[in-house]
């Protein structure tokens, strides 16, 4: 009877079908990866690329600024942020304004489909206004009844346009938190 494969042949056939079986098995981002570590100091640095951040809450404005990324527990990081909060209506006569200090946490992940940062289970963990005023109470509780009314979970954020991300933000796959770096998994 005659071989139909050689020894040769037959083991390229089965280093084709071992191939073919990695291929089926392997997720569709195979390659290489690596983390690159980030402190609550360079956050921060980073996260300041995505301000100052004006946000309408219908007749009040908050325009945030300054912020500065905590490592608060082992499960959740904190941004701190200053703000100013105005209520504008020159139609009207009104023009008042309180400043302030803000922090809300969460627990950090990545979506990478739509390259966003996400915050899970947002908290505002302090709203404090400099003076203690008829209106800081009054914005204070708007901006309380806005945040549970309107603060979508997860809070979503764009990726900052900090020149230390361009080098390999197309290549994240994650985002990780350990409570003390917070780290970009990089596929290549």
């Amino acid at each position: 009877m005659r071989r139909i494969f050689n020894f040769r042949q037959r083991r390229q056939l089965w280093l084709a079908i071992i191939v073919f079986g990695f291929c089926c098995v392997m997720p569709a981002r195979a390659g290489f990866s690596t983390t690159v570590p980030v402190t609550e100091a360079s956050a921060s640095n980073i996260a300041v690329s995505n301000f100052p951040l004006a946000l309408a809450l219908d007749q009040l404005r908050l325009l945030l600024t300054e912020p500065q990324v905590e490592f608060l527990t082992p499960t959740r990081i904190g941004i701190r942020v200053n703000f100013q909060a105005y209520d504008h209506r020159p139609e009207e006569g009104i023009a008042l304004s309180e400043t302030g200090l803000a922090m809300l946490s969460g627990r950090v992940a990545y979506d990478r489909q739509a390259r966003e940062i996400l915050l899970h289970d947002a908290r505002l963990e302090e709203l404090a206004f400099d003076r203690d005023t008829e209106t800081a109470r009054q914005f204070t509780g708007l901006l309380r009844s806005a945040w549970s009314e309107k603060v979508a979970n997860p809070i979503r954020s764009a990726l900052p346009p900090h020149p230390y991300l361009q080098p390999f933000k197309d290549n994240i796959d994650d985002i990780l938190y350990d409570g003390s770096h917070i780290s970009f998994v990089l596929m290549y």
